[in-house]
């Protein structure tokens, strides 16, 4: 009953700072949802991608996605962003929750089992596991450094939450504490700090150093489930979807403040930012035909 009204209260909060800010949009696992047309806006191109999506890569050097579906019958997912063609695919641990590629071309995969969790690190190329780390706690995200090549792995369980920093090797670097409420983080472009999202609708920006807060920003209300970064360091993204209602915010950096807020499908999952920074990549999962939709980043 507990976690049922705090679910209602923040769809309530959601809806109102959507309503107040920009024109929000609802959808749910149908076809007029995967197309977007919705939403009240038209993204600028609906790339048709497997069903049942959980997370992708951001784009890389070689101009494709890595997309990771399940739970249940779980894989991995070769697609370039501008056909939605699907160049491979290969089966993964069920467990997977979350999937990163450095710029070396090794793709980290989190999982999260009841109680504790690890980072599977593949070879793009063989697409062979070359290396587990595992964790005292599930592994619900993961993301990669385009800088140094290294992993941000998000852990939490038992009221609390750690960031583990891993290397290209597989050797644990620093461990940064977080919110135990934490449900997604990107690293600052400068490699000092981390963003951190938490479920509340807090966003807040940890050093790397002592795990020390510089700064909270309040976002929405509730339902937060995705956070990235322009690549120039100046705009973060957050996704927040409640009930079948999604929108971006787009926050200024600088200011520590919500900008404006932008529609997103309601089955969103998660916000990309390609690297030229003026698209998002929104990751919409559904049961029979997953997409990525196209938008404007301002």
């Amino acid at each position: 009953m507990v976690a049922a009204a705090r679910r209602m209260a923040a769809m309530i909060g959601l809806t109102a700072v959507a309503l107040t800010l920009a024109a929000c949009s609802a959808g749910g696992d149908t076809t007029a949802a995967t197309s977007g047309s919705t939403y009240g806006i038209s993204p600028q191109r609906v790339l048709p991608a497997p069903s049942r999506m959980l997370a992708s890569t951001g784009l890389q050097a070689n101009g494709v996605m890595w997309a990771l579906t399940g739970p249940g019958s779980a894989g991995l997912f070769e697609i370039s962003p501008a056909t939605g063609r699907v160049k491979t695919s290969f089966p993964v641990s069920d467990f997977a929750r979350s999937v990163a590629e450095s710029h070396t071309g090794v793709i980290a995969l989190a999982l999260a089992t009841g109680h504790t969790g690890a980072l599977q690190l593949v070879n793009a190329t063989t697409k062979k596991v070359t290396r587990v780390v595992r964790f005292p706690m599930p592994a619900v995200q993961v993301v990669a450094d385009p800088g140094s090549g290294a992993f941000y792995v998000l852990t939490a369980g038992a009221g609390q939450a750690r960031v583990m920093i891993i290397n290209g090797d597989g050797r644990v670097t620093g461990t940064v504490t977080v919110p135990p409420d934490v449900v997604s983080l990107v690293p600052d472009t400068r490699q000092a700090a981390l963003y951190t999202m938490e479920l509340s609708g807090l966003l807040d920006e940890i050093s790397l150093l002592g795990s020390k807060r510089l700064a909270q920003i309040r976002v929405g209300s509730g339902g937060a489930e995705s956070v990235t970064v322009s690549p120039d360091g100046r705009t973060l993204y957050v996704l927040e979807q409640l009930g079948g209602i999604a929108n971006v915010a787009v926050v200024s950096a600088a200011a520590r403040a919500v900008e404006k807020v932008l529609p997103a499908p309601g089955t969103c999952v998660q916000v990309l930012v390609a690297p030229g920074g003026g698209h998002l990549y929104e990751i919409v999962r559904a049961a029979r035909a997953g997409s990525i939709q196209v938008a404007a980043a301002a």
